[in-house]
């Protein structure tokens, strides 16, 4: 058959495989299969009480595991937490007397809410400031039980679950590591340095205080758990006390605050009238003011004269700066000949001369006369002793410039100075003045705030608390958490509905077939037989290690591969009263009944994949007919992995392939088993093409030859989903034992080897459940019916 044929992948359950027709096309070989309805895979099934207890019962190990497990970590968990213990403090919230509004001459009481009270008193209580003030006066951060660790480690949790099993009293008690609190002093804002170093231990506090209002009362309860009973007493009782505390100095903190206003600034009032008149007696000293009577004149006479001469100063500076720019610019005609340098205006007025002489001579006698030439001499000459002289008179205006500059800038730091004095003096004057003012108010403020702090001061000592403690807290003797018995409960069954559920999970999603109602269900096929597992070696001689043993059973007791594999194949003729030979014996019930009045003569066992126990059923099956009396064949249809000439010991030199290949007699090819009415053909020499060769005419001619010889002929061929050899031999026998190992294939892949077989026509006697666990799926009747029936009769005959 080809490999690439599609078969369904399941079957309804209305359909038989063995009735299954196949029709071929008239114009092809293909073999073409019936339209059928298919349902989906996988539809969910009723789900009901017998089911889950079959699930339970298969997969009990597994169920007891995870709750074992589970139930182990949860009892070591809830024995790793420390015990907590609780405390409780009891206070009472007075009806305060408020404050008075004065209205119009009336004194109005204003009202006091009971939920607004209480309500803002339980976040008081819960405050960062109130717990840090807490911290710091129980020290509790220099206390190392106050965060210890909430766990034990796991080996104490180990003792003490030791010690509870033994009934050890001197476990039974919590370990405590008390540190006792020592009060500290409370300071006022603390820095964000310091509030962060003990945010930790705050947070410890708010995480185990809990604030409960008692309903229609005033009253609240303040509890506090810890695992130390000594801390906990000690800071809920704290705590309260601190609230108390704080309740009382913020109804008195308006009072208090006024009077230490008061108190603060009566001596600050007091300090500044000793300052003041302190002040006023070193400035009469220190500025030698008697009188003023005659100063001022002297003074203003000074600063009048000073401020003559410094504006005659500016106008001479002025001057001398205006003349100095013209002549350094060139202009030295223009300066006024009160300031001009007369030899040089003679200069300027003789080459003026000159220059009209050398005009006219230059009309007269023209350019190149020679009176010309002595005459343009002395013009440079004279032009050159005015420009030394215009330089003289710059450097002579620019002296008397600076000069001019210099004693203007000295007598105005003279007037300044005479200004400064003239300031002073009357400075002095004022400031005596204002220090002698500054005394007389100041004993007069001193005075009013005096009698005004002793009022308050009167006020804060008539000021009462309306909180007050009704119960303290005390140590307490038991824990209240945590509750080891009913969470090790919960525990268990948690743990149980868990491995209930993981085991109905994965029944769910296992696909395999592992019992009889899955080869019922999902084949529509009966189970010949359940085969139970077959252990060791050892295991194989359960009831015959006495003097019945042979010596070639006892030969193989070595517990090698080969010799497991020999035992298994031959388990009816070397342990006959075990379960897996009475389920052999059923197989053969089966067979024997499959037709009525006519028992099948040639067998096929087949398998869908390898390793299945094709050919230990194969051999136990053509034993157990040969134990009847019946003449029976085995034969080794299996040209590609031959393995029936290794249960027996034989040699396959000559068998099926070489009658296949070559002309050679039947009766040489046979070989003769231990025991008697059983023989065997070996698999041969393995052949290039054994597909070819099991479907020649001279397989079905010898298949009929050995019929008439023999009265079963059971042939063990290759697996299904392998190749298509044993499709081939299906057509040739009376019927076909699928070998399906439990828990091992797929439902679809029994199926298509079922639609394989039945699409050929050939005839399916039904599925041997191979190796199955007899006890794990759902199978305890059974197995205990048979190991009971084989082993009481054993005894009986014993007794015998």
């Amino acid at each position: 058959m080809s490999d690439q044929k599609r078969y369904p992948d399941n079957l309804p359950p209305e359909v038989t495989f063995r009735q299954l027709p196949a029709r071929q096309a008239h114009d092809s070989g293909a073999v073409i299969y019936p339209e059928i309805d298919l349902p989906r895979y996988g539809e969910a099934e009723d789900f009901h009480l017998r089911m889950l207890w079959r699930i339970v019962r298969k997969r009990r190990w597994l169920i007891i595991g995870i709750a074992s497990i589970i139930t182990t970590l949860v009892t070591i968990d809830v024995f790793r937490t420390k015990p907590l213990y609780e405390a409780t403090t009891t206070i009472e919230i007075g009806r305060d007397n408020g404050a008075r509004i004065n209205s119009n001459g009336l004194f109005i009481q204003e009202e006091d809410y009971l939920n607004v009270t209480m309500n803002t008193s339980e976040v008081i209580l819960k405050s960062l400031p109130l717990l840090e003030d807490v911290v710091v006066q129980l020290r509790l951060d220099q206390n190392p039980a106050f965060l210890a660790s909430q766990k034990k480690s796991v080996w104490e949790s180990l003792h003490e679950i030791a010690g509870k099993i033994q009934r050890d009293d001197a476990s039974a008690p919590p370990a405590v590591f008390t540190a006792t609190a020592m009060k500290s002093k409370i300071e006022g804002n603390r820095s964000p340095e310091e509030v962060e170093r003990l945010a930790p231990y705050v947070g410890m506090l708010e995480e185990s205080l809990r604030v409960r209002p008692i309903l229609d009362t005033r009253a609240m309860t303040l509890t506090f758990k810890h695992t130390d009973p000594v801390i906990a007493a000690g800071v809920a009782n704290a705590i309260a006390q601190r609230f108390v505390e704080t309740s009382f100095d913020k109804k008195i903190e308006k009072f208090t605050s006024a009077s230490e206003w008061l108190d603060r600034s009566t001596r600050e009032l007091k300090s500044k009238i000793e300052r003041s008149e302190q002040a006023l007696a070193d400035y009469t000293k220190t500025n030698n003011i008697y009188s003023t009577d005659g100063k001022a004149t002297l003074v203003a006479e000074k600063l009048s004269r000073l401020h003559d001469l410094a504006t005659r100063a500016e106008t001479d500076r002025i001057l001398k700066e205006s003349l100095y720019e013209q002549v350094r610019q060139g202009r030295v005609a223009q300066i006024p000949e009160a300031f001009a340098d007369t030899k040089t205006v003679e200069l300027q007025r003789k080459l003026g001369e000159l220059a009209t002489t050398a005009a006219e001579l230059s009309v007269t006698y023209g350019p190149k006369y020679p009176k010309m030439a002595e005459i343009n001499q002395q013009m440079a000459a004279i032009r050159d002793q005015i420009a030394a002289g215009r330089v003289q008179l710059e450097e002579k205006l620019k002296a008397d410039y600076e000069r001019v500059v210099r004693d203007e800038n000295a007598l105005k730091a003279a007037l300044e100075e005479a200004k400064a004095g003239a300031a002073q003096e009357n400075q002095r004057a004022i400031q005596y003045s204002l220090l002698k003012q500054d005394v007389d108010t100041a004993k007069s403020l001193y005075t009013e705030f005096l009698q005004k702090t002793n009022q308050a001061y009167l006020e804060v000592a008539q000021q009462q608390s309306n909180i007050r403690i009704i119960s303290p807290a005390r140590v307490p003797k038991e824990p209240v958490s945590p509750n080891r018995q009913r969470t090790i409960l919960i525990g268990l069954l948690l743990s149980l509905s868990g491995g209930i559920g993981l085991a109905w999970l994965l029944e769910r999603f296992d696909d395999s077939i592992r019992s009889v109602d899955d080869v019922n269900r999902y084949t529509q096929l009966p189970a010949l037989a359940v085969i139970p597992v077959i252990g060791a070696n050892k295991s194989l001689l359960n009831g015959r290690r006495r003097k019945d043993n042979t010596p070639e059973l006892l030969a193989l007791g070595s517990g090698d591969k080969a010799s497991a594999i020999m035992q298994r194949a031959r388990l009816m003729e070397f342990d006959g009263r075990s379960p897996a030979s009475e389920a052999y014996r059923a197989l053969r019930t089966a067979l024997l009944l499959s037709a009525a009045g006519n028992p099948p003569k040639t067998i096929l066992v087949t398998s869908v994949r390898m390793e299945e126990g094709k050919t230990t059923t194969a051999t136990n099956t053509a034993i157990a007919l040969a134990q009847l009396g019946a003449s029976v064949l085995l034969i080794d249809c299996d040209m590609r992995n031959p393995s029936v000439h290794d249960v027996f010991g034989t040699s396959r030199t000559l068998g099926l392939s070489t009658y296949l290949v070559r002309n050679v007699e039947i009766d040489e090819l046979t070989q003769d088993l231990p025991g008697e009415n059983l023989r065997m053909i070996s698999s041969g020499p393995i052949p290039p093409n054994p597909a070819e060769l099991l479907s020649s005419e001279r397989m079905k001619r010898l298949l009929a030859q050995l019929s008439e010889r023999y009265d079963h002929i059971v042939l063990d061929s290759p697996p299904l989903a392998s190749v298509t050899d044993a499709v081939i031999l299906s057509t040739m026998v009376n019927g076909v034992i699928l070998v399906v190992h439990g828990g091992r294939n797929s439902r679809q892949a029994v199926q298509r080897a079922c639609h394989e077989l039945s699409a050929v026509g050939a005839r399916i006697f039904g599925i041997v459940l191979n190796n199955v666990d007899l006890r794990r799926e759902g199978h305890d009747d059974y197995y205990y019916y048979s190991y009971q029936y084989s082993y009481s009769a054993d005894a009986k005959r014993t007794k015998t």
